[in-house]
């Protein structure tokens, strides 16, 4: 009787994540505020010149694997047209007019900006990409918007599934930080908060050691346990104080961008349409009682079927790089896309050999003559950066008629703190190996 009544309440509960109605309020205002957000981030983008930073200076684009086709367009004007389609999105999202061709073309646009280059990529890029998508197919329009024939309610699992996508970056970006280096040694925040020793008034505390084990363990802890604080009531107006204190802070001292911001915004999901209507009675707004039926909401299977899929790939994706026996905070290898955040200071250097095997004749590339400041940093410590810049220098010689060549490097990486060490092999013929398996020939970090 007892383990029957339970895995009754745990399919009630269930349930109710995910067929129960709610009037979407929470949904309306998350939309609204990532619709600003997301203006002010392209705004911010063309204002500081990044579009000829990014797309239009470099001759060459490091792309991602099975995404090389995907290139900027030359011309300068037609990038600086589409980020202005895709600001006019982010204000169709605001305002829920047209949402859906809004968020679509944005997604379309947003992730093809950030598919372009991958020295520029930021986990936070791949966080809005996501969300974008998942808001195609929610109807997040259903409040505070233009829409016409809106219904009174929508199921709880559009709201649900947001939820557990903001969980997955907090949840995974803490386990991440069970390594040796964040718990033991507290790096890389030891190396970041004394960099900070000069700041006014607590520059002094930031240069001792314990503060960057403090850091360090509450940074995992937070990671780990505010998506169940968030999501349960009781917790909840402690979580969400937590999230922008921890947020602005992390903001203040460590150049990371609108991480922050997104992640403060996106906090405001987890508050219920519940809440939000007492924290809107504080301004003498009110929503009438809606009354629906407490049946099962038709919900079409196919969409079931796809966020199944959806998440099941987003659990994979941040454990992927354990069925490899190796420092992957080192090699890199399946770093991107798992949320790690803030794991790792790395510095590298890299020059490369040419080798006409015809003649033996041998010319020394430095990166610097071809690569933007920014891609010279992010290629000379990142294994598969490397390799696309051998394929970019062969087909460079191949135009000068040396069909025959071989490719090496002369590369040097630290780490954490530690001392420069040799990364890939001096005599690997970078031309000789697959993207694929170019990371087996990182050395192993000493």
């Amino acid at each position: 009787m007892h383990l029957t009544f339970c895995i009754y309440m745990k399919k009630s509960r269930f349930t109710y994540l995910l067929f129960e109605r709610e009037q979407g309020i929470s949904l309306g205002i998350y939309r609204i505020t990532f619709g600003l957000m997301m203006c002010f981030s392209l705004c911010r983008f063309m204002y500081n010149s990044w579009i000829e930073a990014c797309y239009i200076e470099p001759d060459f684009h490091f792309t991602y694997q099975y995404f090389h086709w995907i290139q900027p367009f030359d011309n300068e004007i037609i990038m600086y047209l589409l980020y202005l389609i895709a600001i006019v999105c982010t204000l169709l999202i605001t305002i829920g007019m047209y949402f859906r061709i809004g968020i679509v073309l944005f997604f379309l646009l947003f992730t093809y900006f950030e598919l372009i280059e991958k020295a520029w990529y930021l986990n936070h890029y791949y966080f809005v990409s996501l969300i974008a998508f998942l808001l195609i197919f929610i109807p997040a329009d259903s409040r505070f918007s233009f829409q016409k024939n809106k219904p009174l309610t929508i199921p709880k699992i559009y709201s649900t599934i947001l939820k557990f996508q903001i969980s997955c970056v907090y949840f995974f970006a803490g386990i991440a930080k069970l390594n040796s280096d964040w718990l033991v040694d507290a790096l890389p925040l030891k190396i970041w908060l004394k960099a900070k020793g000069d700041l006014p008034i607590i520059g002094d505390l930031l240069i001792q050691d314990w503060v960057a084990y403090a850091f360090s363990y509450s940074g995992m802890l937070y990671d780990v346990f505010i998506p169940f604080l968030l999501w349960n009531k009781r917790t909840r107006p402690l979580a969400l104080v937590a999230v922008v204190v921890f947020h602005t802070m992390t903001g203040i001292l460590f150049p990371i961008g609108l991480f922050p911001l997104i992640m403060i915004v996106g906090s405001l999901i987890f508050i219920t349409d519940e809440e939000w209507k007492s924290i809107f009675k504080w301004f003498s707004i009110d929503f009438k009682p809606i009354f629906s039926s407490r049946n099962k909401p038709k919900i079409p299977k196919w969409l079931l079927v796809l966020f199944s899929f959806y998440f099941l790939i987003q659990i994979i994706l941040p454990l992927r790089h354990h069925f490899y026996n190796e420092n992957f905070l080192w090699t890199e290898r399946h770093y991107r896309f798992g949320w790690n955040v803030m794991l790792a200071e790395k510095g590298g250097s890299a020059i490369f050999k040419v080798k006409d095997n015809n003649s033996d004749k041998i010319w020394t590339i430095y990166p610097s003559e071809y690569l933007t400041q920014i891609q010279e940093k992010q290629m000379s410590y990142q294994a598969d950066m490397i390799w696309l810049f051998a394929q970019y220098l062969e087909a460079k010689f191949q135009q000068k008629g040396y069909e025959y060549i071989s490719i090496f490097v002369e590369n040097k990486v630290t780490f954490n703190g530690r001392s420069s060490q040799t990364y890939l092999p001096n005599n690997l013929d970078l031309l000789t190996i697959s993207e694929d398996n170019i990371y087996d020939f990182v050395v192993e970090l000493e």
